[in-house]
């Protein structure tokens, strides 16, 4: 049996993948035939349980080997012990019934005399807990934080202690008490370990939350004494005094500062103590902006004053002018976070925010670019999009491009302070990133080209485009506008002169029709941008006919798209054909037919983000998303819900339902249809469906256990045939008429708790009430035993065509599940 050193050296030396699959082989081999020896000792399965290791390392199979690392764990060495736990806590994990077997163990170990074997039980405990051992063991963690004097088993003992919490709440209650105790210590370790078991039983224990809370003046203590106190030559680092336990204790107290029900008096505290750690940060080194790091991210997720949040912000800006790369992104990264609390103190840092623009590092310049789009506005919009249009003139990161023209498209827009900048904007943009532009900015482009109604600033705009054009043909976007402008708007520059490469020339026929040739017999873009491309120019052909005077252009134009009739494309030879037996028409009808087209409506778009280097969009609210958005608004009596939602008379179509649910602009209701399950919703949140047929209409018969839950005067909603049993409960919701006016197009979309599963069985009714019928669905609810049943319903309704919107809370239920 070789040693490791051997092993390891043997799989070096392979030179083919063949080799060294041969080599793990055969130790493979070795390892299993030496594992059946009974009586193999602890020295050799030692050396065994190392080779394994590094067959981990290697990504081969090492499942043959677990048991023999319990097996290890039984050896009084502590050589052996401690590689037996660090195989056991590499090959195993909490899911493996042969962790049943590493109880006894563990239990042993943790009672064992020697402080660094109980270390070695203690981490392996908190590296593979499982419930399981979290209930059988948490005595012996318990013993050793209350008997022992080492500080160092104290702090690894509230570690684990604070996985234990988490993988079983209810040890919570246990170990509250010793957590108020040790947190009056002042020894660093032991408060790492006191601030972890807070923020667990914060997360995991929410019958312990006011309680912990309640320490939260001891930890603002311990955080003034650090500051405050002199040179800790233990806890030193880079002269900052113990910037763990600042950035534990900072951390720690924003956790508890975020809960609705934190006092007031203790929020007044934390913010003269972030006051003073932040102001009593002015060293350069990295320990001392981990905590001002810190410090600002509890400032703006607690309810502090203005004045520390921006003492916050001008802390980043310090940040920007560190040469450290890593500190600047961190300092983008949270100024973007904190810009929609105080934007003003973020504008003061502009000039530093664009000089990242330039930066070399490409994360930094992402970073720097989108706080750049988010402090724009109306007063800076000419110096930023100034400085963005140069960087992008010069960015070579193509994938980036998309991301600027939408967002310079969209900031422009919306804060342009006239609309010959606006143009002038968009067509710089143009000329420098044409060919990664958009199709739908295109269509902006054009939409807000259409709308422009002076007169002398369509003439700027399209000799611009057409000098824009002239000037660099390769850009795909520019010769797209350009030559729909010049379809639409050409009469306006015919026989006046533009710029070209600085010269003035005359915008002639020929020139245009040069530009049109040049454009056509164009091999710079791909087959789909070329065809996009001709088809504009075949309109723009067609409509010069009724601009153009001279014979002889119009002769070359109707070459155009002759030449055009015979082309392989068929949407392209189809539009030719077409716009040749336009063209054949009189003068006066094509006027008529080729007019200025009219101004189509502008879409609003939303700004983009960029992440980790992709270009992400807003999600729509479609069928695949539903979980988050369901918990902002169906958020039902504080618990997050699992909503499920039915028609009560029509079945929509589904995005109408989602746009409805979700708070959206409401659609116009479609045209109404017989009753019917709809699952459009039941789909979104995974619940089985299928197609049910409306019920025959019955006449209202009321229950004698009826609840009135919704009436608003010309609807009314109740509960009957109330049932309960143990875990599930079934109730009918019947929907009846009190107006004299038409009531139709009924939709009611319920939500219940999670830990709640709606099911509607039947729908009776039409898609219409009057005071002489009903609509009644049954539904069932199934959840815990005991708890209680609480609907949120949304109620969508049409009288006398008109549509109306209600919600509705409803709790009043006789029994429980």
């Amino acid at each position: 049996m070789g040693s490791l050193k051997s092993f390891i050296k043997a799989v070096r030396k392979a030179k083919t993948i063949a080799d060294e699959r041969t080599v793990v082989r055969k130790e493979s081999a070795s390892i299993r035939t030496s594992f059946r020896d009974p009586n193999l000792d602890q020295t050799t399965r030692r050396i065994n349980i190392s080779k394994l290791l590094y067959l981990y390392i290697l990504g081969e199979k090492t499942h043959f080997g677990q048991v023999e690392c319990l097996k290890l764990l039984a050896s009084p060495r502590f050589a052996d012990k401690r590689s037996g736990y660090l195989a056991v806590m590499l090959l195993l994990d909490e899911n493996q019934e042969v962790l049943t077997l590493l109880t006894n163990s563990l239990d042993n170990d943790m009672q064992h005399p020697n402080t660094f074997i109980v270390g070695l039980a203690l981490t392996c405990l908190g590296n593979i807990a499982s419930p399981e051992l979290a209930r059988d063991l948490y005595n012996d963690v318990e013993k050793i934080i209350k008997t022992t004097s080492s500080t160092y088993l104290k702090k690894k003992a509230s570690i684990v202690a604070a996985k234990l919490i988490s993988k079983e709440p209810d040890l919570g209650e246990v170990f509250l008490p010793l957590v108020q105790q040790m947190s009056k210590e002042k020894q660093p370790q032991i408060l790492l370990g006191v601030c972890r078991m807070i923020q667990e039983m914060y997360q995991h224990c929410p019958e312990q939350r006011k309680a912990v809370m309640r320490l939260a003046p001891r930890l603002m203590e311990h955080l003034r004494r650090i500051i405050t106190s002199g040179y800790m030559p233990d806890f030193d680092v880079s002269g900052v005094t113990d910037p763990f336990l600042q950035v534990t204790l900072l951390h720690t107290l924003r956790i508890l500062a975020t809960d609705e029900n934190f006092p007031g008096e203790f929020l007044e505290q934390m913010n003269d103590i972030l006051t003073q750690v932040a102001s009593n940060l002015d060293s350069v080194k990295n320990a001392a902006h981990a905590i001002m790091y810190e410090c600002i991210k509890t400032i703006f997720a607690i309810k502090s004053d203005q004045s520390l949040r921006v003492l916050g912000i001008n802390s980043l800006g310090k940040f920007l002018s560190i040469k450290d790369n890593n500190i600047r992104y961190v300092a983008l990264e949270m100024l973007l976070t904190v810009i929609d609390y105080e934007p003003l103190a973020v504008q003061r840092h502009r000039q530093t925010i664009v000089s990242c623009l330039m930066d070399g590092d490409i994360s930094i310049r992402r970073r720097a670019l989108e706080l750049a789009f988010a402090i724009l506005n109306g007063e800076n919009i000419r110096v930023l999009i100034r400085e963005i249009l140069t960087f992008l003139e010069n960015c070579t990161d193509n994938e980036l491009k998309p991301y600027i023209t939408s967002q310079i498209t969209i900031a422009s827009s919306k804060y342009s302070p006239n609309e010959k900048w606006h143009f002038d904007t968009l067509i710089r943009m143009l000329k420098v990133s044409g060919n990664y532009i958009t199709s739908d900015i295109i269509s902006n482009i054009l939409a807000l080209m259409m709308r422009c109604s002076s007169a002398d600033l369509r003439k700027h705009l399209v000799s611009r485009l057409f000098s824009a054009a002239v000037e660099d043909p390769s850009q795909f976007a520019l010769a797209v506008v350009s030559v729909w402008c010049l379809g639409e708007y050409a009469d306006s520059i015919l026989g006046t002169e533009v710029e070209i490469n600085g010269k003035q020339v005359v915008a002639s026929e020929l020139a245009i029709l040069d530009l049109i040739n040049g454009y056509i017999n164009n091999s710079n873009f791909n087959d789909a941008e070329t065809t996009q491309l001709v088809a504009y120019i075949l309109t723009a052909v067609v409509k010069l006919s009724v601009k153009f005077k001279d014979s002889a252009s119009l002769e070359q134009l109707r070459l155009i798209l002759n030449s055009r009739s015979y082309d392989t494309n068929l949407e392209i030879q189809t539009r030719a054909i077409e716009y040749q037996q336009i063209f054949g028409q009189n003068q006066k009808l094509k006027q008529g037919l080729l007019a200025h087209m009219p101004a189509p409506p502008i879409k609003d778009r939303q700004s983009l983000t960029l992440h980790g280097g992709n270009i992400s969009t807003k999600v729509p609210k479609t069928l695949t998303s539903s979980s988050e958005k369901t918990e902002d608004l169906l958020d039902l009596l504080d618990d997050a819900p699992a909503a499920s939602s039915q028609p009560a008379a029509e079945q929509a179509t589904d995005n109408d339902l989602l746009s409805d649910i979700f708070g959206s602009t409401p659609s116009a209701p479609p045209a109404s249809k017989p009753a019917a399950a709809s699952n459009g919703l039941l789909d979104l949140y995974d619940q089985p469906s299928s197609q049910r047929q409306p019920a025959p209409q019955s006449a209202p018969v009321p229950s004698s256990t009826e609840v009135e839950a919704f009436a608003d005067g010309h609807l009314r909603i109740a509960f009957g045939d109330q049932s309960f049993q143990e875990g599930s409960g079934s109730f009918n919701a019947n929907i009846t008429s009190t107006s004299p006016s038409k009531v139709d197009q009924v939709q009611l979309l319920f939500a219940v708790p999670k830990t709640q599963k709606l099911n509607i069985t039947t729908t009776q009714g039409s898609d219409s009430l009057v005071t002489s019928n009903v609509i009644r669905q049954a539904l069932r609810i199934t959840g815990k035993a005991g708890s209680k049943v609480k609907l949120r319903v949304k109620v969508k309704y049409r009288l006398d065509g008109e549509t109306r919107e209600d919600q509705f809370d409803f709790a009043g239920f006789t029994g429980t599940l």
